[in-house]
C-alpha cells in the first residue's frame, strides 16, 4: 500500500543547495532548493513541505529566526525543521532549539548520514499521522495523497466508504464493539488495495481509497462481500436470526434497525476536473450517500447515473410528492383518534383516520399514504392490527410504507416482528410521537 510521497525543501547556498538536493531525491522523496528566504517563502505560499533543511548562516540573514518565522506563520501540520550549524560550540546549537529547530546538524555533513537522519524524521512524522484506531494514514496525508494526485498526469480513482447505522449500533453493544466493527472494515480495506493503492482513515467510520489502477469497482464490490461475510460475528446469535437488531429510545420507544452495512461512493479524475482535494471528499460522499438508498452494503460510482432505488420512500420520489405528507391513523378510540387526526393536522399532514383493519387495507392501496399509525387491538374479526402490519410488509407495493405500532401490549417485539418499524407503547406523550413522525418522513432510509 503506497503512501504520499514526501517533500523536502531545501534553503542553503547554491552549491550545498544542489548536493544535498541531489541525496535527498535517493530517498524518494519530492525536493525543492533555493538559495534564499525569499525564494523560500514564495515557494512555502503554495508548496506545503513535510521537512525544511535550512542553513545557520545565509547572506541574507540567521536561519534560526527563518525557523522562528517559519513556526509563527505556517499552520498546522508544520514542516520538520532541521537546522545545519557550522559550529561546534554546544551553546551555540542549544540556541537555535530555542529558536524553534527541531534538529540541528553539523554543515557540512556526511551525505549518508544527512539522509538516515532525513528519512528517521520522515518515517517519525508519518507515524504522527496515522489513525489511532486503525493505523491507516488520517486526514493530513489523506489531504496531501489527493493533492498530489490532483497535479498528477496518471488517472485516477478514489473511493469513499463508511458504515451504515454505526450510530444505532454503538449505543445497542457500545462504543468498544463499534470500534472493532471499524477496525475490521479498515482492514478489509488495506486487504483489497494493491500495492500502489492509498487508504486513509479520516474518522470515525470514514475512509478513502485511491487508486492509480483499472477496475476499483471491483474492488468496491469485493470490499462488500467480505464485510457482509466478517460483519456477522459482531452480532448475538438472536440478531442474525431475527435480521436486525432492536433500538431502544427515550420513553420505551423500539425501533428495527437493519444490520450494519457499508456504503461506497467512487469518482474518477477521467469523468470529471476535480478544484480542489475539497472537492474530491465532498463529490465521492455524495456517490456514498446515494449507495445508502440501497439495501444492505452497496457501492454507486460516477459511471452510473444517482437515482433513488425502489427502496427509498415512497414520499421522496412519488409524482405526488409536493402534496403534504399523508398518515392513516388506524384507532379504535374515537377519542384517541380525533386527537391524533387534530394534532397531526396541526403539524401539517394530510390525515385519514379509520377504526377498521380492512379499511385501512384498502386506503393503503388506494392512496398510498406516507406512514401508518396503528393500534394492535382492533375490532375486525378477521384482521387485528398485529395482521394488518404483515400484509402491508409482505406487499410489494406497500413495503415501503412506514408503520408505528402505537399499542399498550407490552411486548414490543410482537410489534417489531409483525414488521413494524417504530414500536410505541401506550400511553406515549404527543411531543415523542410527532418527534418520531417527523424523523421517519424526512427520512430516505428505513430506520
Amino acid at each position: 500500500m503506497m503512501l504520499p510521497t514526501p517533500q523536502i525543501l531545501v534553503i542553503h547556498q547554491p552549491r550545498q543547495a544542489a548536493d544535498y538536493a541531489s541525496v535527498l531525491e535517493k530517498t524518494g522523496a519530492r525536493v525543492n532548493a533555493v538559495t534564499s528566504f525569499e525564494e523560500a517563502n514564495e515557494l512555502l505560499s503554495f508548496l506545503h513541505p513535510d521537512l525544511i533543511i535550512l542553513a545557520a548562516n545565509m547572506p541574507e540573514g540567521d536561519g534560526r529566526l527563518y525557523c522562528q518565522q517559519i513556526r509563527a506563520t505556517l499552520v498546522h501540520p508544520r514542516p520538520v525543521l532541521v537546522l545545519l550549524h557550522e559550529s561546534t560550540d554546544v551553546n551555540e546549537r542549544i540556541s537555535a532549539f530555542r529558536y524553534g529547530a527541531d534538529d540541528v546538524l553539523g554543515d557540512p555533513i556526511d551525505k549518508n548520514e544527512l539522509a538516515i537522519r532525513v528519512l528517521a524524521h520522515l518515517r517519525r512524522r508519518q507515524e504522527e499521522f496515522l489513525n489511532p484506531l486503525t493505523q491507516l494514514p488520517g486526514p493530513n496525508l489523506i489531504r496531501r495523497m489527493l493533492e498530489q494526485s490532483l497535479v498528477s498526469d496518471r488517472p485516477w480513482t478514489a473511493m469513499s466508504c463508511d458504515l451504515n447505522k454505526i450510530r444505532v449500533y454503538n449505543e445497542t453493544y457500545g462504543d468498544l464493539a463499534g470500534d472493532q466493527l471499524i477496525k475490521a472494515l479498515g482492514a478489509i480495506l488495506a486487504h483489497v488495495a494493491d500495492d500502489d493503492d492509498f487508504v486513509g482513515h479520516i474518522e470515525a467510520d470514514d475512509f478513502l481509497m485511491v487508486s492509480h489502477g483499472e477496475h476499483l469497482e471491483k474492488k468496491a464490490q469485493k470490499v462488500c462481500d467480505q464485510f457482509d461475510q466478517i460483519s456477522q460475528r459482531f452480532y448475538p446469535r438472536g440478531d442474525i436470526e431475527r435480521g436486525y437488531l432492536i433500538s431502544t429510545g427515550r420513553g420505551g420507544i423500539r425501533r428495527r434497525v437493519p444490520l450494519i452495512s457499508i456504503a461506497i461512493g467512487i469518482v474518477s479524475s477521467t469523468k470529471r476536473r476535480f478544484q480542489s482535494y475539497v472537492d474530491v471528499l465532498t463529490i465521492s460522499r455524495d456517490y456514498r450517500y446515494a449507495a445508502k438508498r440501497k439495501t444492505g452494503s452497496a457501492w454507486l460510482s460516477d459511471n452510473q447515473p444517482i437515482e433513488l432505488s425502489p427502496n427509498v420512500k415512497r414520499s421522496q420520489h412519488h409524482p405526488d410528492s409536493d402534496k403534504l405528507p399523508s398518515i392513516l391513523v388506524v384507532e379504535p378510540d374515537g377519542a384517541m383518534a380525533c386527537l391524533l387526526q387534530e394534532t397531526l393536522s396541526l403539524e401539517g399532514y394530510s390525515v385519514e383516520v379509520t377504526s377498521s383493519a380492512d379499511d385501512a387495507l384498502e386506503i393503503a392501496r388506494e392512496r398510498h399514504p406516507d406512514l401508518v399509525l396503528l393500534e394492535s387491538h382492533l375490532s375486525d374479526r378477521q384482521m387485528d392490527g398485529w395482521e394488518l402490519c404483515r400484509v402491508l410488509k409482505e406487499d410489494r407495493e406497500l413495503c415501503n410504507i412506514w408503520i408505528v405500532m402505537a399499542t399498550s401490549h407490552p411486548d414490543q417485539s410482537l410489534a417489531l416482528e409483525a414488521g413494524a418499524d417504530l414500536y410505541l407503547p401506550k400511553p406515549f406523550d404527543m411531543p415523542s410521537l410527532l418527534s418520531e413522525v417527523s424523523y421517519l418522513l424526512r427520512s430516505g432510509i428505513s430506520a
